[in-house]
């Protein structure tokens, strides 16, 4: 992979869509077009993003991903504004 982010980015986006997972594709492009447009993404947003697209590259992540997801509720707080699980 080359050393360039937006090549890297770009690479991940290619890959995602040859294996068949063109929603993380898509949403990780968004995000990618978005953060170079000059919007700003919360540190939740630009999380899910990497996260949906690391678990269609290798499923075997599942687990660990949803514990990252709650450590992360935990620390930030739910999507949905409600009170962080116990």
């Amino acid at each position: 992979m080359a050393d360039d982010p937006k090549q890297q980015a770009q690479a991940l986006i290619d890959r995602l869509r040859e294996q068949g997972h063109p929603a993380p594709a898509d949403r990780l492009h968004r995000a990618l077009s978005s953060v170079e447009s000059g919007l700003v993404f919360t540190l939740r947003e630009t999380l899910e993003t990497l996260l949906t697209g690391i678990e269609a590259i290798d499923p075997v992540t599942e687990t660990m991903i949803e514990q990252l997801r709650l450590d992360v509720e935990k620390h930030l707080g739910p999507l949905d504004g409600g009170k962080p699980p116990a």
